[in-house]
């Protein structure tokens, strides 16, 4: 390969680098995640005292009470939701240092593994398509063996038009339009229908419209129609290939309504797609958010929790009202400039959003919720390259370095049990 890839662009996809909140320094007032309630578990029926009759009284079958969950995974698995992690199927391997660490707490943790990296068409290990004719499937087969050895659903991206993850001979092809159509059709093809039923889940198509901050990132945007048929014509090759699989339409940017966060054109374009696709009959079954949030930019020092968890459940709802199901695909929270704050009070503040939009997403009918790279020294966040919002001090995710929970990891407990508890009333 000759292009060299971005440090933050490989490290976003890769992963490969080596309690109240106190709100009150920010000048927010702090609102408590609701305590859990305790569950009474009933106590054991005491057995009958036997008759002096001759007739034998059969001895009561106890009924053994529920085992309480008691990690993240078997609290999903009790509510019947996802809860994903996002990462790289090399640090599963045992050639790698990593995974005597990495397997048991993925394990311990998770029901879904979500995998960003090893289905580009290239990356710096492996070019899942280096030639148009040809796939090398390694990291791809990898992957999908290690999913049902270990009783976990597989979420992948298919489509994205990123140029550091293109390969130069569809960058520099000329191809004409109907000739890209026919490379997206054989793609997606191929791949759905090798690992149909072994991967549950495709982002069929990421980013449509590229990074609005940088050029050049939306090849398949620039190149092909503008009334986005292409994108309907991907949903129904890929649902050609395997019909069982649920088809999203992944994006950033689209989590709350645009006068909260982000720019309102990019969800308007989004809802406006999927709406169309909907009434046509396209095979699309929900929309994911990214969720990569911002705690100086987005939860510090002006804005309130309260209306921005009221923006994120209406937002919700608008696209379940069009008959989708809502997936959150990457989430983190950066923590780079709070310089006002000390770590315990960054940490707690990290610990309220997690909480708060975790809670948020599961009140409004959430099935799936992944978080993005799960440790901080592993995160595409620990990064110098955009000061104040990256670097060693980003620390985005709900454990450190050394797979430790932090307080945000805390806070997810507390929501779970609060639903499972709710559940179980």
């Amino acid at each position: 390969m000759n292009k060299k890839l971005s440090r933050r662009d490989f490290l976003k996809l890769a992963g490969i680098t080596s309690a109240g909140l106190a709100l009150s320094a920010c000048g927010v007032k702090a609102t408590e995640l609701p305590e859990p309630t305790l569950t009474m578990v009933p106590s054991e029926t005491p057995s009958p005292v036997p008759s002096s009759t001759a007739t034998n009284t059969p001895e009561p079958t106890s009924t053994a009470t529920p085992k309480q969950p008691e990690t993240l995974r078997e609290f999903a698995d009790a509510l019947g939701i996802e809860i994903g992690g996002s990462q790289t199927i090399g640090y599963f391997q045992d050639w790698q240092v990593e995974s005597t660490k990495m397997k048991p707490f993925f394990l311990k943790n998770f029901n879904l593994f979500g995998n960003a990296w090893d289905c580009l068409w290239e990356n710096l290990h492996v070019q899942l398509r280096p030639t148009k004719t040809t796939f090398d499937f390694e990291q791809m087969d990898l992957f999908a063996n290690f999913l049902p050895k270990n009783n976990l659903k597989g979420q992948v991206l298919l489509i994205w038009g990123y140029k550091q993850y293109l390969p130069n001979w569809l960058l520099k092809g000329n191809f004409k339009e109907t000739e890209l159509l026919e490379i997206l059709e054989n793609h997606i093809s191929t791949v759905v229908s090798r690992y149909q039923g072994k991967i549950q889940e495709y982002s069929v198509v990421n980013e449509i419209l590229g990074n609005p901050w940088e050029t050049g990132n939306a090849f398949w945007y620039d190149h092909l129609n503008k009334n986005l048929d292409w994108v309907k014509k991907c949903f129904h090759w890929a649902n050609q290939a395997d019909p069982n699989a649920v088809l999203l339409l992944n994006d950033f940017g689209i989590e709350f309504p645009g006068y909260y966060l982000y720019q309102k054109s990019r969800d308007d374009f989004d809802f406006n797609l999927i709406r169309e696709m909907k009434i046509a009959g396209i095979p699309i079954h929900g929309v994911a958010f990214q969720m990569h949030l911002n705690a100086f930019k987005n939860f510090c020092p002006d804005l309130n929790l309260s209306p921005l968890m009221d923006g994120l459940y209406k937002n919700i709802k608008k696209y379940q009202a069009l008959g989708l199901n809502v997936y959150v695909t990457e989430f983190d929270l950066v923590l780079s400039g709070l310089n006002q704050l000390t770590i315990d009070e960054k940490f707690s503040l990290q610990a309220k959003v997690y909480g708060s939009v975790l809670d948020t997403c599961l009140s409004a009918g959430v099935k799936s919720f992944t978080l993005f790279n799960l440790i901080d020294r592993l995160s595409w966040l620990e990064t110098p390259e955009n000061p104040p919002y990256s670097g060693k001090d980003a620390d985005p995710c709900a454990w450190d370095g050394n797979y430790q929970p932090k307080p945000a990891y805390y806070a997810m407990m507390d929501v779970m049990k609060k639903h499972y508890q709710q559940r179980n009333s």
